[in-house]
């Protein structure tokens, strides 16, 4: 066989696996763009019935509204949880923000667990896929991890909300509360049934909002991470490593994420603090660990998770911009939260780093950047940030509020957050359906949407055109 047919048939080989890679990548980001909206209709359905409402009437746009803000894990919500729903009406959202927050794919996989059905090659390739897994080994095995910690934690936080809750609301109840706000918090969702207020009456309770905040970190981290820490934390229990080399021994991906995630939430209490301090409205008339507190806990609850512990509607100009850019950051991959995402931001700021030094590539801690993975950061940031342009603008156009609180009400929108200035009860019917754009796209991230219905899988990469002639800057 000559040289040209081996070269010839070795690139159709790597043409067809790039294009099954493609196809492969397709499909998994329709399963999951298509599975949520599923759910979010059977949820709509659910929520419709009069079962679900205190007054037997639920109108289809409310439970809409509802569903969707539950899938997504978001926590905007048009009606006040604690006293529209029904017993029934709550357990069916409490179902959809744990389907939300663990993912389709994960949820799909517990069952066939349960049920003891293998999980066949295919399926394995689109857990892969979907969680952006290295290899096939072990992701099974990544699954039941996923779906452990999840409990394990919420448990957890249960147990601690307990302390509180009990002797405040009784037994039951103070159970009930417990669980709903533990799985609520991990999930990033925000939602509460405890009352109109959030968590505002325990603004001086640091074991509500202490338990609150270790839920919403350790969620909004992602999973990867926690298994790479909790697999070093073992190694340095048994001794194999030193205590001091913990940080270094930590893959690079778990790194960056922990010092980004520190950085934005440091730096946001920070700021917060500094502009709201003497706000009445907000935390100035609390004593200074208080204060300290609040503003520890509204940097991490702008992560995604839509929980407030003082009134929103109340804060300055300057930290309403510090709350959109944090919100529209958002969490880490592969966890619950919503955003951008911190790794993200940090490849386009090293990516920037490496032009202002003239370097040729991107370098964290010590690596270069895969180029491939700059170009998909900066597409994810300018495609989130038009949709919320956009949003903004048909919110702005359509609802008689200011710029400041739509603004604000879209941001906590696309990026699953959940908090408010108020004026998410008093949007009409055309602002429910731009929230409701605007929580779906950011669950899924505008980009699956576009690559879930495209249909172009050739391959153009071997063709090279001449360069652009451009000037910038």
């Amino acid at each position: 066989m000559s040289i040209e047919a081996v070269n010839d048939k070795k690139y159709n080989r790597l043409k067809k696996e790039k294009k099954f890679e493609k196809k492969k990548s397709v499909s998994t980001t329709k399963i999951i763009v298509l599975g949520f909206l599923l759910v979010i209709i059977v949820g709509t359905v659910l929520l419709s019935l009069p079962i679900s409402a205190v007054n037997g009437k639920v109108d289809v746009l409310t439970a809409l509204f509802t569903a969707t803000t539950s899938v997504c894990v978001t926590g905007l919500v048009v009606v006040d949880t604690f006293s529209y729903w029904t017993l029934f009406g709550k357990v069916v959202i409490l179902i959809l923000i744990q389907i939300g927050g663990m993912g389709i794919i994960a949820i799909i996989c517990g069952m066939m667990l349960v049920l003891h059905k293998k999980v066949n090659l295919k399926e394995r390739m689109i857990i892969q896929d979907a969680y952006n897994l290295n290899n096939l080994q072990g992701v099974i095995r990544f699954v039941k991890k996923i779906i452990i910690g999840t409990f394990t934690v919420e448990l957890i936080g249960a147990l601690l909300y307990m302390v509180v809750f009990i002797p405040e609301f009784g037994l039951a109840k103070g159970i009930w509360f417990s669980i709903f706000t533990s799985i609520s918090a991990f999930c990033n969702a925000g939602i509460d049934i405890i009352g109109p207020s959030s968590l505002i009456p325990y603004q001086s309770s640091p074991l509500v909002l202490i338990t609150t905040m270790m839920l919403i970190f350790n969620s909004g981290i992602g999973f990867v991470v926690w298994w790479d820490v909790l697999d070093i934390f073992k190694r340095v229990i048994k001794k194999e490593i030193r205590l001091r080399d913990f940080i270094s021994k930590l893959s690079i991906h778990s790194r960056l994420v922990l010092s980004v995630t520190f950085a934005l939430i440091f730096t946001g209490a920070t700021l917060i603090f500094i502009f709201e301090c003497k706000n009445e409205g907000t935390i100035g008339n609390m004593n200074v660990c208080d204060k300290i507190l609040n503003s520890l806990f509204q940097s991490i609850t702008l992560r995604t998770a839509g929980f407030a512990s003082f009134n929103q509607g109340e804060l300055e100009g300057s930290s309403v911009l510090v709350c959109i850019v944090l919100m529209l950051i958002g969490g880490s991959p592969v966890g619950t939260a919503g955003g951008v995402k911190t790794v993200t931001v940090a490849v386009l700021i090293f990516a920037v780093v490496a032009v202002v030094k003239g370097r040729n590539e991107a370098i964290v801690f010590n690596r270069s950047i895969n180029q491939g993975l700059i170009r998909k950061s900066l597409a994810v940031v300018l495609i989130s940030l038009v949709a919320f342009v956009l949003l903004s603008l048909l919110l702005m156009i359509t609802n008689d509020f200011s710029m400041d609180d739509s603004l604000f009400e879209v941001a906590s929108a696309i990026a699953t957050v959940g908090l408010t200035r108020g004026i998410t009860s008093e949007l009409n019917t055309v602002g429910r359906l731009i929230i409701i754009v605007g929580m779906y796209l950011g669950r899924i991230g505008p980009i699956s949407m576009f690559i879930a219905f495209s249909n172009k899988y050739s391959i153009k990469n071997s063709i090279h055109y001449a360069e652009a002639e451009l000037i910038v800057g």
